[in-house]
């Protein structure tokens, strides 16, 4: 039987055939690195932005010694509050960094996840997801903005920088691959 603007023949069984990982990507691969593109520039912006803040005073922010004050409010344990100062804001400086140039993706993601776990924790949580109204402080964010960029970062950890990235040019397989990668034959390794 001959399909109409195919143009090649295709058989009752081609039809029933399931399709294989690569047919299955078509040209969706393309688009799926392109939002994997923009939730690296996105993500990546918004740690770098709020981290250049806490560590270097940039975009109107305090610096490193007026994070460390307010992280010494805290009371975290274990280390001085400026060195938990120093490891979130290099966590955002460089992991957003590395998550805009899409370089060693899925590491960069953790310490992301882990600040703002840690954010959550310490700060946000007690706001409520949304956050209120103080009136003698003003508004308390809540940690729905902190769940969104721990969503982000998980989806590029699971999914890896997609192929417009310094992963997919300098690493073709394995952890640091651009993604997930297409099994040759799933028939064969079971």
């Amino acid at each position: 039987m001959r399909e109409e603007g195919i143009g090649k023949e295709m058989t009752e069984n081609t039809l029933r055939a399931p399709l294989t990982p690569p047919q299955l990507q078509g040209h969706t691969g393309f688009a799926t690195s392109l939002a994997l593109l923009l939730l690296r520039l996105t993500l990546g912006y918004v740690m770098f932005f709020h981290g250049a803040q806490k560590m270097l005073g940039w975009f109107g922010g305090k610096g490193i010694e007026a994070f460390a004050g307010a992280a010494a409010l805290q009371q975290l344990p274990v280390l001085p509050p400026i060195a938990w100062a120093w490891m979130a804001a290099s966590a955002e400086v460089f992991g957003g960094i590395l998550l805009m140039v899409g370089l060693l993706t899925r590491l960069a993601t953790l310490p992301v996840i882990v600040t703002m776990v840690v954010a959550i924790l310490t700060v946000h949580g007690a706001n409520g997801f949304a956050g209120f109204r103080d009136p003698v402080k003003g508004m308390q964010a809540g940690y729905e903005y902190n769940l969104v960029l721990i969503a982000m970062a998980t989806a590029l950890l699971l999914t890896g920088p997609g192929l417009i990235s310094a992963d997919a040019f300098l690493f073709r397989r394995g952890l640091w691959a651009r993604g997930p990668q297409p099994l040759e034959n799933p028939i064969k390794g079971s």
